[in-house]
């Protein structure tokens, strides 16, 4: 998906998991975990086009990284915001969630995902979603707006 859907999606993920008792960072947290998967792209002009075509929707898409990424950010981010009352697993579960609702989200375009890197190159392929979708992007951030109110 497009990188405004993927940001609106770990935003409402963070409102959602950590809402009110992270002082309004978790939105914040939860639209950087959820752009961080396609940050891979930072490497392609390092890469030949084949490479970062390889490259883009594998490791940083897969289950392995959600689950590393999950426990070094909940102690990392409990431990910056140690003034809030938002638990490590709670940190933990909105990082988890972002990650995997972008891996997910992912996995419904027709691209395509390698979730089960470095096991598996075989990508998860859904097909029902476009990579720029109105029709779903809009009414997320509707809703993202509605809740920060």
């Amino acid at each position: 998906m497009d990188t405004v859907t993927q940001i609106t999606l770990g935003a409402a993920v963070g409102e959602a998991t950590a809402g009110r008792k992270a002082g309004g960072k978790a939105p914040l947290w939860g639209a950087f975990f959820g752009l961080l998967p396609d940050l891979d792209v930072l490497a392609n002009p390092f890469l030949t086009e084949v490479q970062a075509l390889t490259l883009h929707r594998s490791a940083t898409h897969s289950l392995l990284f959600i689950a590393l990424v999950t426990l070094g950010a909940a102690v990392g981010l409990r431990r910056l915001h140690r003034g809030s009352s938002v638990s490590a697993g709670r940190w933990g579960a909105l990082v988890f969630a972002a990650l995997l609702t972008h891996v997910g989200l992912d996995c419904l375009t027709t691209y395509g995902t390698q979730v089960f890197w470095p096991f598996s190159d075989y990508p998860v392929i859904y097909g029902t979603i476009f990579i720029i979708d109105p029709l779903y992007t809009i009414p997320l951030a509707t809703g993202l707006l509605v809740s920060l109110r």
